[in-house]
């Protein structure tokens, strides 16, 4: 006879509370289970990719202003020393993004092998196997469930890395960024005040 399970309801929906954060820190610690581990290694690397691809980026926004002056100045050797600086920058930052999604891919198929392992121990742990096929009805098909949902979480937290691991550090330069031209703006704005303070110091 089958154990009923919680009926399905509003209750029963996902829900971004302390018990979703519990169980994703429990699969990070399958997913990373030291620091010297080969996915944590993978996703350091991932991490310098992702920094330094950020930096040739902002590098490549940096020529298009560089271009008023040699045009303006019509230097023609430092117009081909900055389209070829241009171009190689625009090389490298596609080689980068190339590896990129090559350790995310790496990433992924590492993830979905060690969750899907981690899974199956405990599924086949006791009666856990013949407890969720027979004696349970709320869960439909745990075997498809492992197969297809470690598939999709794994792809999608892979193709999320390098977004979650760059936000953080774009979103601090660029706070920065923006405090240097408010402190810049207001050195403007009191200047003349400024003027008078210093002349007034010296009197």
């Amino acid at each position: 006879m089958a154990v009923p399970g919680p009926a399905p309801g509003a209750g029963s929906r996902p829900r971004l509370d302390l018990q979703f954060l519990q169980r994703f820190l429990q699969i990070l610690k399958v997913l990373f289970p030291s620091w010297s581990s080969q996915n944590a290694l993978m996703f350091l690397t991932l991490l310098c990719l992702t920094l330094l691809e950020q930096l040739v980026i902002y590098q490549v926004g940096l020529i298009p202003s560089q271009y008023y002056g040699v045009l303006g100045n019509k230097d023609l050797e430092g117009f081909k020393t900055l389209t070829f600086l241009a171009v190689m920058l625009i090389v490298l930052n596609s080689t980068l993004k190339s590896f990129d999604q090559f350790t995310c891919n790496l990433l992924y198929v590492s993830w979905r092998k060690d969750l899907t392992e981690h899974l199956h121990c405990l599924y086949f742990r006791g009666r856990v196997y013949y407890t969720l096929n027979v004696l349970r009805d709320d869960i439909d098909n745990p075997d498809q469930r492992i197969s297809q949902d470690v598939e999709r979480f794994c792809r999608q937290l892979s193709s999320m890395a390098s977004k979650l691991i760059v936000s953080p550090f774009t979103l601090v330069y660029y706070t920065y960024q923006c405090f240097q031209r408010f402190k810049h703006m207001q050195i403007r704005v009191n200047a003349e005040p400024a003027a008078f303070y210093s002349r007034h110091q010296h009197l």
